[in-house]
């Protein structure tokens, strides 16, 4: 009969903790790619408004008393530092994606690593058991053929 056990990879539990981790880092790329489109989305909507009210301000439809033009001209200055920080935000944010797609591309090559090594450990267990087998059919064989005379 079969001399070789069934396979077994003796690291099969770190590879699927690898593999979990792999699956949470590409998870949180998805979260910092999700929140750098928010932090993309605020910063154009505020640039528009801003251009919005420039023009506003600039146009000849409307006569503008000092006390709104005050207080128009003090929203605007808060837009474009709005505007700034988006800017500083938005940067930040891309450095963090970065930092996340880092860790993500190591955790994918320390898992493709590991199945790399269980990939060549269940061909070496192939190749054992192959060679278990024709031993054992070369005596089915040999035994039958002796009786035979």
């Amino acid at each position: 009969m079969s001399r070789v056990g069934r396979f077994r990879f003796s690291l099969e539990t770190v590879l699927k903790v690898r593999g979990l981790r792999e699956e949470q880092a590409r998870w949180e790329v998805a979260q910092a790619q999700k929140e750098l489109e928010k932090l993309r989305q605020a910063l154009e909507q505020t640039r528009d408004l801003r251009i919005r009210l420039a023009a506003d301000l600039q146009g000849k439809e409307r006569e503008w008393t000092p006390q709104e033009f005050s207080i128009l001209k003090t929203y605007l200055e808060h837009l474009k530092t709005a505007v700034e920080g988006f800017k500083h935000q938005v940067e930040q944010q891309k450095a963090v994606v970065q930092m996340k797609m880092e860790a993500l591309k190591q955790r994918y090559q320390e898992r493709r690593l590991l199945e790399q090594l269980r990939e060549k450990q269940f061909a070496q267990y192939r190749r054992e058991l192959l060679k278990v087998m024709e031993k054992e059919t070369e005596d089915i064989v040999i035994g039958r053929f002796k009786n035979s005379f």
